[in-house]
């Protein structure tokens, strides 16, 4: 042909393939248009078939003159229609989501936990009562005696942690020798009784001591003479009393010495020494020869009417 001359084999083949190829596909399309539809089977119709089938065979092996014949109307007719619901899908879970972030939980503020309290246990012995409950401080020592009970053989008595000397009369009752370096300053002592190897012991009593009384009067004047010294004494109203060695300052205390430096007094009751100190009155010189601290006696009352010397 005159459209192939001059040509190689490969182009040949090429000219050949670019005018099949268009008619073949050309063929196709009007084929898929135009030609005949495959029948939909459905699940139904698989049904029909299968009871018309049974049918049939069911009256050629049993003949019944009274059977009905079903048309394929009535079949059709009987037949149970499939609904095809769709399924609906949700997202996925919180998980397996792309787009689901984690986020790390806000750990809520702690609140401050108080530790509950351990018991104290309760201690093997007890201790009621002790007599006296106070005392002067400053004053000798005395006999101090518990009361209580459970108080073992060989019990021991300690006031602020210190041992001392102890009898033991009775599961109910103790008594202890308290020295004066025990109660030589006022305050409050504890008082506990333990046995020697301190597995038993009692629950910790006060022993009160208290500041002793003291005087409130002032030393202001001194009186030397041959016999025995004199001082004078002022109170808190101001009024001035004059005193010697053995007389008795309100109502308990005894002068026990006078001296230029200070009057000595002793607590009758309490055998306890207090000091006055000689207090000068501001500014006051005495003549000279005088001695320090001391003031002359008033001279004696004039007579009406006679000269002062």
């Amino acid at each position: 042909m005159a459209l192939f001359e001059g040509k190689t084999p490969a182009e040949r083949n090429k000219l050949i393939a670019a005018i099949v190829l268009p008619a073949v596909a050309l063929v196709f399309i009007v084929y898929m248009f135009s030609g005949p539809s495959a029948p939909t089977r459905t699940m139904a119709n698989a049904n029909a078939n299968r009871r018309v089938q049974t049918t049939n065979r069911q009256t050629a092996s049993q003949p019944n003159a009274n059977a009905t014949t079903e048309t394929g109307e009535d079949i059709v007719n009987s037949m149970t229609p499939i609904r095809d619901v769709p399924v609906a899908y949700g997202g996925a879970d919180a998980g397996r989501n792309i787009f689901a972030f984690y986020e790390k939980p806000v750990a809520a503020p702690s609140a401050s936990v108080t530790p509950t309290p351990t018991p104290t246990p309760t201690p093997p012995w007890v201790l009621a009562s002790l007599t006296p409950q106070s005392v002067f401080a400053r004053t000798a020592g005395f006999t101090l005696q518990l009361s209580g009970d459970k108080f073992g053989i060989g019990a021991r008595v300690y006031i602020d942690g210190q041992e001392v000397p102890t009898q033991y009369k009775s599961m109910q009752q103790l008594t202890a020798n308290v020295p004066a370096s025990v109660i030589a300053s006022p305050g409050q002592r504890a008082v506990v009784a333990r046995s020697p190897d301190g597995k038993l012991y009692s629950n910790t009593t006060t022993l009160n001591v208290m500041q002793p009384p003291a005087p409130t009067y002032v030393y202001v004047g001194f009186l030397k003479r041959p016999r025995s010294n004199s001082a004078i004494l002022k109170d808190q109203r101001g009024e001035l009393y004059t005193v010697r060695e053995g007389d008795i300052v309100e109502g308990r205390f005894r002068v026990a010495a006078i001296s230029d430096r200070g009057v000595d007094v002793v607590d009758k009751d309490l055998n306890i020494k207090h000091t006055l100190p000689f207090i000068a009155a501001p500014g006051a010189n005495g003549p000279a020869g005088r001695v320090p601290g001391s003031i002359q006696p008033p001279p004696p009352a004039s007579e009406e009417g006679d000269e002062e010397p």
